[in-house]
């Protein structure tokens, strides 16, 4: 928060003019939002998100082992490619529940898709990530950030990219004294 505030402040200057938007932005995610309102695809939502729901708890459930998180990227594959088959009956733009729910499956796919494939490259156990083939932490391996992400802008056309980033272990300022990392014990 702080570190926001901080940087927020170097940043934008009082009085300073607006940030000058593209003459055209936005027009991509309404296009976006009007294909989902308007799909005819055979596919409910519900059922679509059902299925990403029993797939997630089968595959990628609090203790987790390799063999299901391998099954379970080819599933949530399939799953991303089956979202272009949604279809909605619902075209009305007020209190339309089934758009929101459609928009809302999208994001929940994106997000279970890049969990699915981080927990399945990360080969240890640490917080909340119980790996049963490998139940220890691994600090010499594994102290980095996993940075996700979809590298296309809609989950049927996407693939997921993993990258990492190295852990901040000490403080940005005198203010707090260094904590090292230490194992959970509950």
């Amino acid at each position: 928060g702080r570190q926001a505030a901080d940087t927020t402040a170097e940043l934008v200057k009082p009085n300073s003019p607006p940030v000058k938007l593209p003459e055209k932005a936005g027009e991509k995610s309404i296009a976006r939002m009007d294909k989902i309102r308007n799909s005819k695809g055979p596919l409910p939502t519900a059922d679509l998100r059902r299925e990403l729901q029993v797939s997630m708890q089968k595959y990628a459930p609090v203790y987790r082992n390799a063999d299901d998180l391998k099954k379970g990227k080819d599933v949530i594959v399939e799953i991303m490619k089956k979202y272009k088959d949604v279809g909605i009956k619902d075209r009305t733009m007020v209190w339309n529940t089934d758009l929101i729910e459609t928009l809302e499956l999208e994001n929940l796919i994106n997000q279970a898709a890049q969990e699915m494939y981080a927990a399945e490259a990360r080969q240890e156990s640490r917080g909340a990530h119980a790996h049963e083939n490998f139940p220890d932490r691994d600090d010499k391996k594994w102290m980095k950030h996993t940075l996700s992400y979809l590298d296309s802008t809609y989950v049927e056309d996407a693939k997921v990219v993993l990258k990492y980033r190295a852990v901040i272990d000490q403080p940005l300022d005198k203010e707090m004294h260094h904590v090292p990392p230490a194992k959970r014990v509950y």
